[in-house]
């Protein structure tokens, strides 16, 4: 029997304390009773079962991209002049490749995806392990830690080097990760203009960037497989080389979808298995597991909760017509604890057989470029934290981020028991 009080309450999608204070019993409810949630105030339908979000993300002829994929962006269309609002964050002339449809969108995938290949993740495999265990070398010498640190400086690391960005900028390139968060944050019109302004001088180290690897090839340096190297490199639109606004586009995108998002799964790492003692047994006596476990970490934290789809023609699906003009909110952190695909969906478990299902990384044709990366990360960091310590410890309960699409902490107090 629903609960009245679950079923009669307005779903607030757009308050990021809906996210905090326990929303499983409502998004439970709505797999059950309203699978295809109407949120009257954006007419935007919310998506929460797995098998319908799995129905939609392949329909890019039907469910768009080019009207962005946060929910700010129809809150403020009409503000924005009927534009976009994200567009102001990047260059002029810039393509940001998760707002683009087919058949630019694979276009403009296949110019960046030398840069995540298997032979791109094994060039930068010895500079990032030598980071990782470094770090958690030192952490391990402390004992009680705030892993935060740790967790955000993996992925930054890993995007200097996969966009071709001197190591020696994490701290710079972090400041512009968490600063391209607010694109979806809860934040006034007003102040998305406002952090526009922020992104010039990050657009100009971008370009600064380009002119030094161009200046190195042309004096005998050889390709290279970072993202910077690869867009040169490429063919797009009949020239070859990618034009300047699209590469620094395609950088600024690597910095805002790898940071963050990859933080959070590190985070998940601490907090999953400091709750769950024999998962982390389990690992140690089991190394073959730990590439689900960071499946199932993924599943657990799903970094960016949702995203937003267009819908640019009537279309009935799973029984549901949606009408042209409508939007759909996919709901990647319900579908990912959804009892017809995940058994005791709540529980953290490594060896789950289903957990490589999850939709972290999205599906469809808009799947997550990077998820190669940031599982290798997650790999990586899984096994050092292995060889070094027997059993993890929360000190405190971290504090969540509050945002509408993040899903993170603001800090990680731990204690790593050698």
């Amino acid at each position: 029997m629903v609960d009245d009080t679950v079923a009669n309450r307005e779903v607030p999608i757009e308050d990021p304390q809906f996210y905090l204070n326990d929303p499983w019993p409502t998004f439970a409810w709505m797999q059950r009773e309203a699978p295809f949630y109407l949120y009257e105030p954006l007419d935007t339908f919310v998506i929460t079962r797995h098998r319908d979000i799995m129905a939609i993300t392949p329909r890019a002829d039907v469910f768009s991209n080019a009207h962005g994929i946060f929910l700010n962006e129809i809150k403020y269309r009409e503000q924005a002049g009927g534009e976009n609002v994200s567009e102001g964050f990047w260059p002029e002339g810039g393509e940001q490749i998760g707002n683009a449809d087919p058949p630019r969108h694979q276009e403009l995938r296949r110019v960046s995806q030398g840069a995540f290949t298997i032979p791109a993740m094994e060039a930068l495999k010895d500079k990032l392990t030598a980071h990782i265990d470094h770090a958690l070398d030192e952490l391990g010498e402390r004992g009680d830690v705030d892993f935060w640190d740790f967790a955000a400086g993996v992925p930054v690391e890993a995007a200097c080097q996969l966009i071709g960005l001197p190591s020696t900028d994490r701290k710079r390139v972090q400041f512009w990760s968490d600063e391209l968060e607010k694109l979806g944050a809860d934040i006034s019109f007003e102040e998305l203009q406002a952090a526009v302004a922020e992104f010039d001088s990050l657009k100009e180290y971008i370009t600064e960037n380009v002119d030094r690897r161009k200046a190195e090839r042309s004096a005998g340096a050889s390709g290279g497989l970072d993202l910077i190297s690869v867009l040169l490199d490429a063919e797009l639109d009949g020239q070859k080389g990618v034009k300047l606004p699209n590469v620094i586009t395609f950088a600024m995108t690597a910095i805002a979808a790898g940071a963050d998002t990859t933080r959070a799964m590190l985070l998940g790492l601490p907090y999953y298995f400091a709750q769950n003692p024999d998962q982390w047994r389990k690992l140690r006596e089991d190394r073959s597991l730990v590439k689900n476990a960071i499946e199932e970490t993924l599943r657990m934290v799903t970094p960016a909760r949702a995203f937003l789809r267009h819908v640019s023609q009537d279309v009935e699906i799973n029984g549901q017509l949606m009408k042209e003009g409508q939007y759909v909110y996919l709901m990647y952190m319900a579908a990912n604890r959804d009892p017809a695909v995940f058994e005791d969906p709540h529980r953290f478990d490594v060896t789950r057989k289903t957990a490589s299902r999850h939709l972290a990384f999205g599906a469809g044709p808009h799947l997550c470029l990077g998820q190669r990366l940031a599982r290798y990360e997650g790999v990586q960091v899984l096994n050092a934290m292995l060889d070094r310590f027997e059993k993890i410890e929360l000190t405190t309960e971290p504090t969540p981020v509050v945002h509408i699409i993040r899903n993170s902490w603001e800090n990680m107090p731990v204690r790593l028991v050698r």
